[in-house]
């Protein structure tokens, strides 16, 4: 029985380093800033103690956005996590909580400036919206979720850098 043990152990030891070989899966190929938004015409202090003012050229770009028409725009917080070739990878912009959650996995790279990817916002461990957007680096796209408190939460995501 203790042949049987050292014969196995010695076995484990050789196979081990094949085990521990790097997962190209989880190399980065760069990273994503994500911000999560607050948008409302009521009073902008229902969106709690971590909303933060914005600044002016955040500003001009969400009231640019077509289809929004409010008078008060706060940050609730930001997550900027690496971009993993293989895997969905997460953003927690509105941190400690959990309850808003932004996936985001590589479909394609298009150049050395662009990426496809799938990005699902989950809110309360539900998925709300799914798309498939090209996005460059150094440009964000805003995507308008659900009503909350009322008034309604904003999803800016941008590319901030692609490893070749």
């Amino acid at each position: 029985m203790v042949m049987k043990s050292f014969l196995l152990y010695l076995a484990l030891c050789f196979l081990t380093p094949t085990l521990w070989a790097d997962d190209p899966g989880m190399k980065s190929i760069g990273a994503m800033n994500v911000q999560l938004f607050f948008a409302t015409n009521e009073d902008p202090a229902v969106a709690g103690g971590i909303a933060k003012g914005v600044s002016e050229t955040e500003l001009k770009k969400l009231k640019a956005i077509e289809g929004l028409d409010f008078e008060h725009y706060r940050l609730m917080g930001c997550d900027m996590p690496d971009i993993l070739k293989g895997y969905e990878n997460w953003a927690t912009p509105l941190l400690p909580s959990k309850e808003i959650l932004v996936s985001f996995q590589p479909i394609r790279k298009s150049g050395d400036k662009k990426l496809q990817m799938v990005l699902e916002y989950w809110q309360s461990k539900r998925k709300v919206f799914s798309v498939n957007p090209i996005l460059t680096i150094g440009k964000s796209l805003y995507l308008v979720g659900p009503e909350w408190r009322k008034g309604r939460l904003i999803l800016a995501v941008k590319i901030e850098k692609l490893n070749e």
